[in-house]
């Protein structure tokens, strides 16, 4: 039973190794790729610019060939997805990879999206206010590039399509320039003071009667709130402005306050530059 054992498991083994060798000498087993002469190539099937300076929706669509599917493709040095579209791209320059089932890859770069340019606003034309009880100071502008037409907007109210703004008050203004590709560019302005306004015959007389009198400001408070003397006045010129004009001062008569076209007189003096007029 040994010896017959023995021979069995001789035969079977011999049988194993001539399998081995079989096998290892067969021409069904698969070469390696290689991925220099592959024929797996990328590329560009469609591409769709942002449509404003501030929106990002863009996209990048590719076509992958060649090669051993399925594909797996990746964005700049994003990762690799099995989607060759890609969205919500704002402006740039972007690279695009593919990868097949090989491990091989191709890449498709320097593929550029732009964004509409923003509108340039010139210099804007200022006029002076001059007329203190009927504001007539004015901004007009100046746009050109960018996706006409324009839309403008002052300060916070609404936008519309009128490049000028008329009746203004002497101050600091704000425009907002919106273009059809809603690109936004933003104007300062400064409307100038030029009236005709006098310290001695306007402004004094307002103070005297409503103002320098006993307890208030004829110096009873401190020297440097005595408003008889215009250095006094002319230091504190802004916050007599701000105080007439929301009708806190004169403080005996608040919140009546003075009468608007005293307010106004006195704020047109300020804006000029507080003169000694």
């Amino acid at each position: 039973m040994m010896i017959r054992d023995l021979k069995t498991m001789l035969g079977l083994g011999c049988v194993m190794l001539l399998l081995i060798y079989s096998g290892c000498s067969s021409n069904n087993e698969p070469k390696p790729v290689d991925c220099n002469t592959t024929d797996l190539g990328i590329a560009l099937s469609t591409k769709s610019n942002p449509t404003g300076c501030g929106t990002i929706d863009g996209s990048i669509a590719v076509t992958a060939s060649g090669g051993m599917a399925p594909y797996q493709f990746k964005l700049n040095s994003g990762v690799l997805v099995s989607t060759s579209t890609f969205s919500n791209l704002g402006p740039g320059t972007f690279n695009v990879v593919v990868k097949d089932s090989n491990g091989c890859e191709r890449e498709l770069s320097g593929v550029i999206l732009t964004a509409p340019s923003a509108p340039s606003a010139g210099i804007p034309v200022l006029v002076s206010q001059t007329n203190c009880s009927s504001p007539n100071g004015s901004i007009t502008l100046n746009v050109s590039g960018g996706t006409p037409p324009y839309q403008y907007q002052l300060g916070d109210g609404s936008f519309g399509s009128s490049s000028a703004f008329a009746n203004l008050k002497a101050g600091n203004y704000t425009i907002t320039i919106k273009d059809a590709s809603n690109c936004i560019v933003t104007v300062n302005g400064t409307v100038a003071s030029q009236t005709s306004v006098s310290f001695a015959n306007d402004i004094a007389p307002i103070l005297q009667a409503n103002c320098i009198k006993s307890g208030c400001h004829n110096g009873d408070n401190g020297a440097d709130r005595n408003w008889s003397v215009f250095a006094n006045v002319q230091t504190n010129a802004l916050n007599i402005k701000t105080r007439t004009g929301n009708k806190s001062m004169p403080k005996d008569i608040a919140p009546t306050g003075l009468p608007q076209a005293q307010i106004d007189l006195i704020a047109c003096w300020v804006d000029s530059g507080a003169l000694n007029n």
